[in-house]
Formats: structure tokens, C-alpha cells, sequence
């Protein structure tokens, strides 16, 4: 038991590092699991409690792998292999009797590290990852070494992962580079964009108190006033059973939108797990090969978002979408039946209208003047729930006000769709970047006018104006939305927190910028400013030239260091000897050269009487361990004193 104390702990640290970023995915029962497992081991090195034997072993690894198959049996994923490497890792170090054994446990630690990495890249989990990788370090060396320090153990780790940061940044620019995560392993544990291809009440108010960042928009020149940001995402124009659909399917648009005053920026979407991408409104282009442009102008990727992209865009923010008919069919359509009482209404509406702009505005007056609610708490509605909400209820979200609106012009004779997305961005006051979140998704409409095409219209603002100016906070009622834990308890220090967060933010902002921003097409641009072009045979025998000379020249370079011949280290009664020497020089008598210590003390003694009893004192001490073989610890420390405080200063 005593052998194993001395690295027994190190192990379980590196484990308990290693496993902690996984934490907050991982079911209940196997944190608990850990926690037991590795609580009941580092409690037995205390108290001397007995360790499970072989047969416990392997009916506590059943019951673990019995518990993924019972959590995980339908879902297969990432987090399956997470939670079987999280109950290998509290199971493993029991079983650390071998050397075998322990290195196995430190691999097992590093594994769970780099699965780390392939989850998230963000910049808070790659500084993680370092600190995480310092401590496994730590520990392989503590088993290699265990009657070592651990201050000597940790300052090897960090001798070692230094001289590995040159060979890693070399890799990273020169290693091919791979598009997505590996093994296709999506991101856990990100917020989701609440988008799909339904929309229906709640969709949108759902996401209200999710203050989780959806995307960060960084404009090359001024940002857009506020009436011009919306961030175009999801089309909606299909109703079915009271909820309205995206088309099944939407012609490409080949040609890029063409208009004036373009605003060029560039978005960071978080992986969101679906296939949307936003874009201010009115998009002029897809951003890249790997998205769709459509003709109802939305923008989709070719695959699920499931790691964090950037991409470079252009819109035409005051420009409306266009004169394109198409989806003008599909904007008319209605139910046959239901809704009476808002059908009446349209009727109504568009009575004696010379256009559909009237009618439009009749629209928009009836909600401004009607009393209606701005709220995140609207009653349920029944089997007519444009009657009820316009008529009865009149409290919704936004996707209540669109969805009314857009049902009503439709019965009114006027082509009506919804579009989904956010509205509005919050200002990182130290970047001057925009950061949209979650809480600014919204819905609004677009209505076709035959003489312009369509036309963008929001409901809400007739209702809830300060939603374009001051976000969801400040047009809902008062305490619909709490202020979080920050607003309630920590008062005073809420401005400081959020300070920090914007200051965080930028700095991840920018981590992202270079490291995602290094493609496969900037390692090729690289590669061939060196001379290297991967698409001929002289190319990659180049590379292969570049790649082994490189390795060469680390490996030499490196042997060097480590096999030179080092210096011999002055002791230090030498060196304190010295510094006394050096003080007393400056005060006059300046040791001659060949002069020993014993001749030097007489001839600074007679040419400085005033320090005769301190310089003798010293020299004493300094004869004493110098020749005398006194290596007693508190005789060096007196003789350090004592040439720390001699201070002769000029006669």
C-alpha cells in the first residue's frame, strides 16, 4: 500500500482532470459512479480499507457496461463512447498493481483528453486541454519516478510539453487538414438554433430565456441600423394543421442577388446540429461551396452543422427581396375550411382596397388598435386558433402575430409568408462585433405587392415596438424575464461580470478566427508560397523533402540540447564568497589576483580598520566550509546572511 501511494494519487488527479469537461453531458449515475470509485480508492490509502479483488472487478465493470447499455441502447453516439471511457477511467486505477497497468490508466487519461477536442474547439477547452495534458504528464513521470517530488514531477511535465509546443505548431500548419470533426463526431452539449421546418406557437417563445450566443456577425465597415437587422433563416409558406411548413422543396437560385449599398461581414454560426444558415436580410449569394442559395432566398448547408463555421457574406440589408414570383402560388393557399371569424375579418379588410398595400395596412391598424398583448405566457388556443388569438385572447410571441398576420392576408386575397430568424444583435463593447443569441430569434412576414414583389412586414411592431430597439428584455412585461442569478444575487458586481464575459468572448472570438480559419485552402496557399503544390509528383516529393528535413533538423537540433555537456553549477559558498568579494571591492581594498582568502581579509583589514571584525567573521565561515569540510546547512545559511547584510559602503 505504501508503494502505491506515490502515484496512486497522481493517477486519479489526471483521471478526475480529464473526465471533468465531459461532466455536464454525462448521465447522473456515472459522475456518481466516478465520484464512488475514486472517493472509496484514495480513502483506502488512507485509512487502509480493503481493495476489490479480481471477481468484484469484473462484476462492477458488468454492472457499469449493463448501465450504458440501459441509458444508451437506443442512441449511440458520442456520448456512449464518453460514458464507457468515464467508467473504464474510475474502474482502471484498482487495478494499477503493474507498471503495464499504470501506463495503460495514463493512456486511457490522455484518450479522454483528446476526445475532449474532438467535441469542442473552443478557445476555454483547448486552454483546458493544456492544463489537462500538464497533469497526465505529471503523472506519467510520477510513475516512472515515484520517489520523486511532485514540484520536481510538475516541473518535468512542463520541460516536456515545451519542447513539444514547436513540433505541434509545426504539424498544425503542415499537417493535412481534415474538414469537420473526426470519426464525423458532432458537438455536444451546444445550443441549438430552435429552427426546423415547422413552426408553430411556442416554437419561437421557447427560446426567449436560452441566452446562449447563435451566431457572432463582424461587419467590415459600419454596423446596420436596427430596422436592418434581421437575420434571414427559415421560409415558412405551406399550412398544415395549424402549423406552417417549409416547402418540400425549393428551386437553387443560380444567380447572385444584384442592388446597391451592399454590407460585407462575417458570421461565426455555434453548431447547431441542423442545416441552416443565417444571413442578414436580404442575402446576395450563398458564402461557399459547401451551402445552397434558394430562390426564396435562404441559405442552407450541404451538411448538419455540427461544429462551429465561419463564412463570409453579402446582403443588401435595405433592399427588398425581389420581384422573383416564385412561391406566389404557394402564398395563397389556405384550408378550405376553419377560422370563420378571421376569414370575415380579410373580407372586411380588403373590401373597397384598391391594392394589396391597403389592405396591408388595414392589417396592421387592426392589431395596433385592437389591444393586444406582447407576452411569452398567451392562453392555449383550440381547434380556431386565428379566431381565438385575434379575437379572444389577443396575447402571443412573435410567431403568434406572424402566423395571424400572414393567415389573414392570405384570406384577404393578399400572397403572405413567414420567415424565421433573429432580429437585432447585442455590441461587444471591446470588438465591435455583434453577437445575436438564442433570445433574438423572431418571425415576421413577407407579403407580395404585384408592382414590387415582396415586401417585408412585421406584426409584432405593431404591437411590442421597443422589440426592434431594445430586444425581447425590454418589450416583454415586466418580470416575464428574470435577470438570471447574476441580476438577483450579485448585484453590484453584475456590470464586472459582464465586462469579463464580453472581454472573454472577444479573445475566444478571435482564438476561433485563426484556428477555424485555417482551412485546407489556406494550408494549400501556404503550402505553395514555400514551393510545395500537392497536385503534381514534384510537389509531393517536395513536401516529402520539406517534411523530412524538417523532422531531421528538430531532431538534431534537439539532440544538441539534450546530449551537450552541461555547465558545472558554482556551489554556493563559491558564489556567496564572491558577491562578498565584489561588495568589498567597492568599497576599496579590491582583492589582488592570486591572493587567497586569509592574506585578502589581512590586506582589506589594514587598509579598512572599520570593517576588520566583519570581514574576519565571513572569510572565518567561508575557510570553514570552503577547506574545513563543514557542510552543515545552518553554517551555509549564516554565511548567506551574514554576506546579504555586510554592506561596507566608501570610507
Amino acid at each position: 500500500m505504501s508503494e502505491e501511494r506515490k502515484y496512486t494519487p497522481a493517477l486519479t488527479m489526471a483521471l478526475i482532470v480529464a473526465v471533468f469537461p465531459h461532466t455536464l453531458q454525462l448521465p447522473l449515475w456515472i459522475i456518481a459512479w466516478c465520484i464512488g470509485l475514486w472517493g472509496y480508492l484514495l480513502a483506502s490509502l488512507r485509512f487502509g480499507w480493503p481493495r476489490p479483488n479480481r471477481p468484484v472487478r469484473i462484476v462492477l465493470a458488468l454492472i457499469g457496461i449493463a448501465g450504458l447499455l440501459a441509458t444508451f441502447s437506443t442512441r449511440l453516439g458520442p456520448e456512449a463512447y464518453i460514458g464507457l471511457l468515464a467508467v473504464m477511467a474510475a474502474l482502471k486505477p484498482f487495478e494499477s498493481s503493474t507498471h503495464r497497468d499504470r501506463m495503460i490508466t495514463v493512456f486511457i487519461a490522455y484518450f479522454i483528453i483528446i476526445s475532449s477536442l474532438l467535441q469542442t474547439e473552443t478557445f476555454t477547452i483547448t486552454l483546458y486541454m493544456f492544463f489537462s495534458v500538464f497533469v497526465t504528464t505529471a503523472a506519467l513521470v510520477r510513475i516512472n519516478n515515484p520517489y520523486g517530488g511532485y514540484r520536481s514531477d510538475l516541473k518535468r511535465a512542463g520541460i516536456l510539453l515545451g519542447k513539444a509546443i514547436p513540433l505541434m505548431i509545426i504539424l498544425f500548419l503542415l499537417f493535412p487538414r481534415m474538414q469537420g470533426s473526426l470519426f464525423g463526431m458532432r458537438q455536444a452539449g451546444q445550443a441549438r438554433s430552435g429552427f426546423s421546418g415547422q413552426l408553430s406557437p411556442g416554437s419561437i417563445s421557447s427560446l426567449v430565456k436560452n441566452d446562449e450566443a447563435a451566431f457572432r456577425a463582424e461587419f467590415k465597415g459600419r454596423i446596420p441600423p436596427p430596422e436592418q437587422l434581421y437575420w434571414r433563416g427559415v421560409v415558412f409558406s405551406r399550412l398544415d394543421n395549424g402549423s406552417w411548413h417549409r416547402p418540400e422543396r425549393v428551386p437553387e437560385r443560380s444567380e447572385p442577388l444584384q442592388g446597391q449599398n451592399p454590407v460585407d461581414y462575417t458570421i461565426s454560426i455555434e453548431p447547431h446540429n441542423d442545416q441552416w444558415i443565417f444571413a442578414l436580410d436580404v442575402p446576395a449569394r450563398a458564402p461557399t461551396r459547401w451551402s445552397t442559395f434558394y430562390r426564396d432566398f435562404t441559405i442552407q448547408s450541404r451538411r448538419t452543422i455540427s461544429r462551429k463555421r465561419r463564412y463570409e457574406m453579402r446582403s443588401y440589408p435595405g433592399q427588398k427581396p425581389g420581384k422573383s414570383d416564385w412561391g406566389v402560388d404557394a402564398a395563397r393557399r389556405l384550408p378550405k375550411e376553419g377560422n370563420p371569424r378571421t376569414r370575415e375579418l380579410a373580407a372586411q379588410l380588403s373590401k373597397g382596397a384598391d391594392n394589396a398595400s391597403q389592405i396591408v395596412d388595414r392589417g396592421l391598424k387592426y392589431l395596433g388598435d385592437g389591444e393586444f398583448a406582447y407576452t411569452l405566457n398567451p392562453p392555449l388556443l383550440g381547434d380556431d386558433p386565428m379566431d381565438e388569438f385575434l379575437f379572444e385572447s389577443r396575447r402571443g410571441y412573435c410567431e403568434h402575430y406572424a402566423s395571424a398576420f400572414a393567415y389573414l392576408m392570405r384570406a384577404a386575397g393578399v400572397p403572405a409568408r413567414i420567415v424565421g430568424g433573429y432580429l437585432g444583435g447585442e455590441r461587444n463593447p471591446f470588438a465591435g462585433y455583434l453577437v445575436i443569441r438564442q433570445s433574438d430569434a423572431h418571425a415576421w412576414v413577407e407579403v407580395w405587392y404585384p408592382e414590387a414583389g415582396w415586401n417585408r412586414v412585421d406584426p409584432t411592431l405593431m404591437v411590442a415596438p421597443a422589440r426592434l430597439n431594445q430586444g425581447a428584455q425590454g418589450a416583454l412585461p415586466p418580470g416575464e424575464l428574470s435577470g438570471g442569478f447574476a441580476g438577483k444575487y450579485l448585484g453590484p458586481v453584475q456590470s464586472l461580470i459582464e465586462q469579463v464575459q464580453w472581454g472573454w468572448d472577444a479573445l475566444s472570438l478571435q482564438w476561433e478566427a485563426w484556428f477555424h480559419g485555417y482551412s485546407r485552402e489556406e494550408q494549400q496557399a501556404l503550402l505553395e508560397k514555400l514551393g510545395i503544390y500537392w497536385r503534381s509528383w514534384k510537389g509531393m516529393s517536395a513536401a516529402l523533402l520539406f517534411g523530412l528535413g524538417l523532422v531531421a533538423g528538430i531532431t538534431g537540433l534537439y539532440a544538441v540540447l539534450q546530449f551537450r555537456r552541461p555547465r558545472a553549477r558554482k556551489d554556493p559558498v563559491s558564489k556567496y564568497y564572491e558577491k562578498f568579494c565584489r561588495k568589498l571591492a567597492r568599497a576599496g581594498p579590491a582583492r589582488p589576483a592570486g591572493m587567497g582568502p586569509k592574506d585578502y581579509a589581512a590586506f582589506a583589514a589594514d587598509r579598512r580598520p572599520d570593517l576588520r571584525e566583519e570581514v574576519k567573521t565571513i572569510t572565518d565561515l567561508y575557510i570553514r566550509m570552503r577547506y574545513g569540510g563543514d557542510t552543515n546547512t545552518e553554517t551555509l545559511t549564516h554565511f548567506k546572511n551574514r554576506v546579504h547584510k555586510f554592506k561596507p559602503g566608501q570610507k
